[in-house]
């Protein structure tokens, strides 16, 4: 060890000294001992060792230098601090070799994996140099070290040690906790119980929540149809561990952090539950986090909340899949994901959403996740055979497995049709509700494109004009923010279970609200695209079960039409045209689930370009290490899309839109007033796929919010009533699986 004095003497950061820094690091780690986050008292020793040496390099001459003049790194002068470290470990203090190679590992690629080596090679006389005056404390002379392997072997000890380090030291510089107790959501879902009870003396936990409670210490792969109470379910098997609940939209991932923040947690959410995608702090200021932003100390609540949820600190997050499976990458620093993970629960909702990439990206990491302890439930409507398959690889047998099918409500009355979908079948049966013939009076039109989308609303679009009152509408990914809100506001209105008065509603909508949106229409009019699709469509129809189904409710059309339809995995399409084909009448969950197991089983997608597509996926992160490119060179995404601003859309407003940048660039406007600022421009944007976008002419002008973020202004023909509207040019092909939705 250094001597007292010269780590209280030494700066580690320009308001802390090398010993101030390191006791926070260490009282950060005693934390997540205590908090049951740490697996044995041999990786809380060697985190504590990692934690005391971790910033011993700082205390040489350039470093210090540098901090009091504030100049950049030299690599003429200087070693990277992590590296110098490493030379004050004794292998004496260790009590085997591994335990060594472990800590040297943690405190070697703190910060870096790139150059390490090449520095311990090639810089040997800098690195005496600056060591020099520390000889007597120096513990090692060899200049190079093997201890890498331990972190590319992927050893969980390794990995766990330098993990928490990681999380330790982020802490400690940002100045919050470095964990939040897990120990309250039992109580709380106690109380939603008996708040229920208060309305019904008589309500019960149902049987699929008694069994996620029941088996809370195990992996378990739950199905179960809608309103079956998944979501506490989900909750009740989380209990008092720290957990991470992940949704296939971002539109979802918000509804269920304001659900879980309004009806069930009761402590103050700011650390208790965290919302984990692109544009968190944008739903912080909207819903009311740090009120008075104009007041320093607000703002300072609301940064606060911002890095405890980035930081992944609090019990409960609320996330999208490319937030938290990215560690997949093995990018630099990725041990701090999957140590969190390590001690932490996981909860996967409708994992039928995700396409052959992601689900390969997930069943990878989830098959690490149990491998380094981390438990992982899945809840879902609907399990594709093939994607429990690969569950139940990735979990080696450790799991329970259960399907409440048998228990959900009939719901679904179905006929089928082999043609395509046409407005003129859906004018004629409006024509039959107005006049009585049927009950209800929402009816939820669903394409596989865009493209036939607008057609069709176009065609429905006089509709109004023959039934006085009736209304037709349409919702689709290529609108702006600004009147996407306001669509999804009035199709969640229009949607609502209760509706048996008023005029016609007509919704023409494309996937986009297949998870997205709680919304229950009388009878749905639907393209065919696979069963898993076909049957989330169906749960926008007699959503509760508490509709008759005497007559057709649901409206099947299996031939493909539109551009998009020649992308869709021809394998899988034909299965399932097959296996619907014939039916006609109540469709049971049972009969549903029965459906997918035989018409697309493991075995039929054998030849499929799905399956072809995630082994492809799947052995490409499996041979992926750790450098400094992996995650720039890669994105957690499927579809590649582009974020842009329609030329009239930008003349309309451009009033509004130059006085937000105006904010942007005033140096004097608060954190919270630039990112307000910035959440108002991004209200006129529409996301388009890049391939798309690579067709359209750009304007001269773009907009700058930053060094790095600019945002394209497109020619191409928009309004609020149809949204974007784009023609690909002639003759390119486009890209498999781009399906513009």
């Amino acid at each position: 060890m250094l001597p007292e004095r010269l780590l209280q003497d030494c700066k580690a950061k320009e308001d802390q000294s090398v010993r101030e820094h390191t006791e926070l690091v260490k009282e950060a780690a005693r934390c997540l001992i205590a908090l049951g986050c740490v697996p044995s008292d041999r990786i809380g020793e060697l985190l504590l060792i990692a934690c005391e040496y971790h910033d011993y390099g700082k205390v040489n001459e350039e470093f210090q230098k540098r901090i009091r003049k504030k100049y950049r790194f030299q690599e003429s002068k200087e070693i990277a601090h992590n590296i110098l470290s490493y030379f004050f470990l004794s292998r004496k203090e260790f009590a085997c070799a591994e335990d060594y190679r472990i800590v040297v590992a943690a405190v070697l690629y703190h910060h870096s994996y790139s150059d390490v080596g090449t520095v311990l090679r090639n810089q040997g006389a800098l690195i005496d140099k600056l060591l020099a005056p520390f000889q007597e404390y120096v513990k090692t002379k060899k200049k190079v070290t093997t201890c890498y392997k331990v972190l590319k072997e992927r050893n969980p000890d390794a990995i766990l040690v330098k993990g928490l380090l990681h999380r330790c030291d982020y802490s400690a510089s940002a100045g919050i906790p470095c964990e939040f107790p897990h120990d309250f959501l039992e109580e709380d879902m106690e109380h939603l119980l008996q708040r229920w009870r208060e309305k019904n003396p008589h309500a019960e936990w149902n049987d699929l929540q008694v069994f996620c409670r029941q088996h809370r210490d195990e992996n378990i792969l739950i199905v179960a149809p809608t309103g079956m109470g998944k979501t506490e379910a989900a909750l009740l098997w989380l209990g008092n561990y720290k957990g991470f609940f992940v949704l296939p939209l971002r539109t979802a991932i918000n509804a269920m952090y304001k659900r879980i923040e309004t009806e069930i947690i009761r402590g103050k959410k700011e650390e208790s539950l965290a919302l984990l995608h692109s544009d968190t702090m944008s739903i912080y200021i909207k819903d009311g986090t740090g009120k008075s932003q104009n007041d320093p100390g607000e703002e300072g609540k609301l940064l606060d909340y911002y890095t405890r949820s980035r930081q992944m600190a609090l019990p409960l997050t609320i996330c999208t899949l490319d937030q938290l499976f990215n560690f997949v990458y093995k990018y630099p620093g990725y041990e701090y994901k999957l140590a969190t993970l390590s001690y932490s629960k996981i909860i996967i909702d409708e994992i039928q959403m995700y396409d052959p990439e992601l689900l390969a990206y997930l069943i990878y990491g989830i098959a690490w996740i149990h491998e380094m302890g981390g438990k992982v439930a899945v809840l879902t409507a609907t399990m594709p055979p093939f994607a429990r398959q690969k569950l139940q690889e990735a979990l080696g047998g450790d799991f329970v497995e259960a399907d409440f099918s048998e228990q959900g409500a009939d719901r679904h009355h179905v006929k089928v049709f082999e043609r395509c979908l046409n407005a003129e079948e859906v004018r004629e049966f409006a024509g039959r509700i107005i006049d009585g013939e049927f009950p209800g009076n929402r009816i939820l039109v669903v394409c596989n494109s865009i493209e036939i989308a607008q057609r069709i609303y176009e065609e429905l679009g006089d509709i109004p004009f023959d039934f006085p009152g009736a209304e037709v509408s349409l919702l689709h990914s290529g609108f702006t923010r600004m009147d996407r809100a306001e669509k999804e506001g009035k199709i969640l209105s229009d949607g609502k279970a209760a509706q048996a008065d008023g005029p016609l509603k007509i919704w023409v909508a494309t996937s986009v609200v297949e998870a997205s949106l709680d919304i229950d229409f009388d009878y749905l009019f639907t393209e065919l695209n696979d069963l898993f699709s076909l049957f989330q469509r169906f749960g926008r129809c007699n959503r509760k079960g508490q509709k008759p189904i005497d007559n057709y409710n649901c409206f099947v059309y299996l031939e493909k039409q539109g551009k998009a339809m020649k992308y869709v995995d021809e394998t899988i399409y034909r299965c399932s045209r097959d296996a619907i084909l014939h039916v006609d009448g109540i469709l049971t969950e049972q009969a549903k689930n029965a459906m997918i197991e035989e018409a697309l089983s493991a075995e039929k997608l054998e030849n499929s370009k799905y399956r072809d597509k995630y082994v492809a996926i799947y052995e490409y992160i499996e041979d992926l290490y750790v450098n400094e490119k992996t995650e720039k060179e890669s994105k957690l995404r499927n579809i590649p899309s582009v974020t842009v601003i329609p030329e009239s859309v930008y003349e309309e407003n451009r009033e509004q839109i130059e006085n937000l940048e105006r904010i942007l660039d005033d140096g004097a406007a608060s954190l919270a007033e630039r990112i307000k600022a910035r959440e108002g421009i991004y209200q006129y944007t529409v996301s388009m796929p890049k391939y798309r976008y690579e067709d359209c002419e750009k304007a001269e002008k773009s907009l700058k919010l930053g060094k790095r973020e600019e945002i394209p202004i497109i020619r191409c023909s928009y309004n609020s009533e149809k949204g974007l509207m784009t023609e690909p040019v002639k003759g390119k092909e486009e890209p498999v699986n781009s399906v513009f939705i």
